[in-house]
């Protein structure tokens, strides 16, 4: 009776990892949906415009470690001011994220 739990169990956890993996959401994906989001439009040289006027992408990192995604972007804007966007996607879902512990562990 064990084993077959065991089994069960374990066909389970392979089938949410599957399920995970075939779902993270893709730096593309992401990228439309703050784009969409935010209205921030970007240039390939790291200038953007986000409706009330020119910023310039300062830094961004992505991670896709196979069963979630994690892409933190900051932007400057003319006056010095600093906006950061940390998106977490898992199961094809993409979640605003705050500076926190969780997202030191993720990323």
């Amino acid at each position: 009776m064990l084993k077959k739990l065991m089994y069960y169990a374990c066909v389970a956890i392979g089938i949410i990892v599957l399920v995970m993996a075939s779902t993270t959401p893709s730096q593309a994906v992401v990228d439309k949906w703050v784009s969409q989001k935010y209205n921030i439009e970007c240039e390939v040289d790291g200038s953007c415009t986000n409706g009330e006027g020119r910023i310039r992408l300062s830094s961004s990192h992505f991670k896709n470690t196979g069963i979630y995604s994690s892409y933190e972007q900051r932007f400057e804007d003319s006056e010095g001011g600093e906006t950061v966007i940390r998106t977490l996607g898992v199961f094809g879902q993409l979640f605003e994220m705050e500076s926190s512990k969780l997202w030191e562990m993720l990323n």
